[in-house]
């Protein structure tokens, strides 16, 4: 995945853990998607709150079959002591490509009594893992041995507010930043000019017109007019558009930012494969 990133043609495919012990439909899907050209899996960390199966777990399986992961890390369902623990154990499982975040606020899941843990910022969170790769933790105790940690964090495009975050995060020492789902060329060459970093790019087209409608209503996705409209015609037209907006997109932006995310909610795996071929180029 680095050597993608360098070289500005990275496209990565986000997936959901399972909700349970049966891992095998999970696995004969990443085993395809794989076949796919896709350069790494991102594994997510328990989004909206709900409970899944560990990532680390999930991302280890998929290590050991040869394949590249970017591995989600949560801040605010851990405290001090288990960030750091939890840390050292995905180097030694072979996770060495972090997607650092702070993490959906659990009481909006399956637990409305789970309380969120702040012992942490994100911007410290970075700083952690780059003390970690050099040998020591947040106390200054040092370490036996190194993690080789490849850190990044979560942008907002369309904040100003995010923005200025963002270089905070690059300040700290993250080494690529992943923004929301994107379908605005001149919303993608004005954070690459503004951000001195390796920039992925999330796209997601949809399958019926409730996904749209759930990804319209997040703060920071701005959904072109002319997918929004095509839910008048039926779920079919939703597919066609929105995948039309995301290979046009891609196409117009891919020698400006250096690769793209593509999240979870797609399946489809011939549409993926061209995804890849039009980001590669």
């Amino acid at each position: 995945m680095r050597k993608s990133l360098e070289s500005g043609k990275c496209v990565v495919l986000e997936v959901l853990t399972p909700r349970g012990t049966n891992l095998k439909k999970f696995l004969d899907f990443t085993e395809k998607a794989w076949e796919t050209g896709i350069d790494a899996f991102t594994v997510t960390d328990m989004p909206m709150g709900r409970v899944r199966m560990a990532p680390w777990a999930v991302s280890h399986l998929l290590v050991e079959s040869g394949k590249e992961v970017l591995m989600h890390f949560t801040r605010n369902t851990r405290n001090m002591i288990r960030i750091q623990s939890d840390l050292l154990g995905c180097h030694a499982l072979g996770i060495e490509n972090l997607l650092l975040l702070s993490g959906d606020d659990p009481s909006h899941g399956d637990y409305p009594q789970t309380t969120s843990v702040n012992d942490v910022d994100i911007l410290d969170l970075i700083r952690l893992t780059k003390l970690l790769n050099e040998g020591t933790d947040l106390a200054g105790n040092r370490m036996y041995g190194k993690t080789n940690f490849f850190v990044g964090g979560a942008l907002n495009p369309f904040s100003e507010k995010d923005l200025e975050r963002a270089k905070q995060k690059i300040e700290a020492g993250v080494d690529f930043l992943v923004t929301q789902p994107l379908f605005q060329r001149d919303v993608a060459q004005k954070i690459k000019e503004k951000l001195s970093t390796k920039i992925l790019v999330s796209i997601a087209f949809f399958e019926n017109a409730k996904q749209m409608n759930h990804f319209s209503g997040v703060p920071g996705i701005e959904i072109p007019k002319e997918i929004i409209e095509s839910a008048e015609k039926g779920d079919e037209h939703v597919k066609e558009r929105s995948f039309e907006a995301v290979l046009r997109f891609v196409e117009e932006t891919r020698n400006i930012v250096d690769g793209f995310y593509i999240v979870a909610v797609v399946k489809d795996l011939e549409k993926i494969r061209m995804v890849v071929e039009v980001a590669k180029g």
